[in-house]
């Protein structure tokens, strides 16, 4: 692991701290790479040495980083575990040795990324430091064990390798925490990151632990032969590595984008339902004002319904509509708990059905002068479904045409049975919706912000239409130009095996 930072915006006693911690990591680790290089012509073979340093310095082109603030990143590299298998041949100097080769080699290499790998002078000193650092201390913990263990098993062997690989992992990313924290100060949590790097520095262990084992099993069996033989895993290891953490950010990012887009409509919905409730307060208040008023009257004056005989029939109305409200809501709420609604479905000939909605509303319609007529090219249209709630959709489609058409419009209901579907289609000469608006008429909450004034209504009556729609099987859809009317097409499915004989 390597680090990449800045120094920028920082208190001038952090940076303080930050340069002296920089010059004693950078000072430790060119002395152990000095006394590496010092050591070379005791070095035997040194052809096993030079090859070492070699494929150090190419592992690193498949060296790969992550960020972990706005300005910094942590570069995790393979070339270490090449590095660490010069250890029990030429010692931990000679691989604080390799590893600054190696170190300058991916400076060179790699291309300056302003988070992640700023290419500075500073950031090639820390990094050839803290690695020679916790690889010379990785090390010297191998040859004083190995020491008492040098005789002991293959599987005792194995475990001191895997413990010093371990050490040089750790050694290597608190070295580079500790920078993180001085740098960024607080806003670097050293337990949290540690934590969340975690499947990375496990990886990155288990790179240096089996492939630095394997490369030194083989050079001591095989020689500088088994170098060239057993690079190859390694290299391949790395690759793999660097994709892994690829794919691993690319996840992340795409979580993140799917959070923020989840957030978005969220915020989006609560909106909307804040405009909802103000215009469902505002729709209640209306119908309630109404029948308090017509209560107070007939409690003052009982005998004024000889006088008004029309007072029953408005408040009627007005509690009609109150039910229908209360309805929606009970519905609206039913759909997002579990997106169904609670049908008896049973086969029925769906034209009285019709006729019978378009009768009730055509005092509706009369009162605005409004031509409502049925076009039927069939006698019968056999379905399965809920004849309620079929109804109680058509009613809402027939409402609303009748609601955004203007006086002396016309609202059509045409029916057309084709093979296997009855197709029911609610005209208008009404208002027309907005071509902005049309991808949204069934959306719960949503009402066309142009014909808010034209009527009252809560926004859920079309997607209590379409769910219903739904529920039975069918499919709808809207057409519409504004100044020209609507046409709503409701598509059912027959049910042929009713049709009497």
């Amino acid at each position: 692991m390597k680090i990449a930072a800045e120094n920028k915006g920082i208190s001038w006693s952090r940076f303080k701290a930050t340069d002296i911690y920089l010059y004693a990591v950078s000072g430790l680790g060119v002395a152990f790479v000095v006394w590496g290089l010092a050591l070379f012509p005791t070095y035997s073979p040194k052809s096993i040495f030079l090859l070492l340093a070699i494929f150090a310095a190419v592992a690193q082109f498949a060296t790969t980083s992550v960020p972990v603030s706005e300005t910094a990143g942590i570069t995790f590299e393979v070339g270490t575990a090449v590095a660490m298998a010069a250890i029990p041949f030429f010692g931990p100097a000679a691989a604080a040795a390799i590893v600054a080769f190696s170190s300058l080699s991916i400076w060179m290499a790699k291309s300056r990324n302003e988070v992640t790998w700023k290419k500075s002078w500073r950031q090639l000193s820390f990094n050839t430091g803290m690695w020679s650092i916790a690889i010379f201390g990785a090390g010297e913990f191998y040859t004083y064990l190995n020491g008492y263990l040098y005789d002991s098993h293959l599987i005792v062997q194995m475990l001191l390798w895997a413990v010093t690989a371990m050490v040089n992992t750790q050694l290597n990313f608190w070295l580079l925490v500790v920078m993180l924290r001085l740098q960024h100060g607080p806003q670097v949590k050293p337990l949290k990151l540690w934590q969340e790097n975690s499947w990375a520095t496990l990886i990155d262990f288990l790179i240096k632990n089996i492939g630095g084992g394997f490369l030194i099993f083989a050079t001591k069996t095989y020689g500088w032969i088994a170098i060239a033989a057993f690079f190859l895993p390694i290299l391949l290891s790395a690759i793999a590595f660097r994709l892994y953490v690829r794919q691993m950010q690319n996840h992340m990012n795409n979580l993140e984008s799917i959070i923020t887009e989840r957030t978005q409509e969220l915020s989006d919905l609560m909106r909307e339902k804040d405009a909802f409730l103000a215009v469902f307060s505002h729709d209640m208040k209306t119908p309630l004002t109404t029948i308090g008023l017509y209560a107070d009257l007939l409690m003052e004056f009982p005998n004024i319904i000889q006088t008004k005989p029309h007072i029953p029939e408005i408040l009627q109305t007005n509690q009609r509509a109150l039910t229908n409200m209360v309805n929606d809501i009970l519905d609206l709420e039913k759909l997002q708990i579990d997106a169904t609604f609670d049908l008896v479905k049973e086969p029925f000939d769906l034209l009285p059905a019709l006729e019978s909605v378009t009768e009730s509303m055509s005092v509706q319609a009369e009162r605005k002068g409004i031509s409502l007529s049925q076009n039927f090219n069939t006698h019968a249209a056999y379905i399965s479904g809920d004849a309620q709630q079929i109804q109680r959709a058509f009613q809402n489609l027939l409402s609303n045409a009748i609601k955004y058409t203007p006086e002396n419009g016309q609202v059509v209901v045409e029916v057309q049975v084709a093979e296997e579907a009855v197709n029911i289609a609610v005209k208008d000469t009404g208002y027309g919706i907005p071509k902005e608006d049309l991808p949204f008429v069934f959306d719960r909450f949503r009402r066309v912000k142009k014909h808010e004034r034209m009527a009252g209504g809560t926004g859920l009556g079309l997607a209590i239409v379409k769910a219903i729609v739904e529920a039975h099987d069918g499919r709808i859809s809207v057409t519409s130009r504004e100044g020209q009317g609507s046409r709503f097409l409701v598509s059912l499915p027959l049910e042929l095996a009713a049709v009497p004989a």
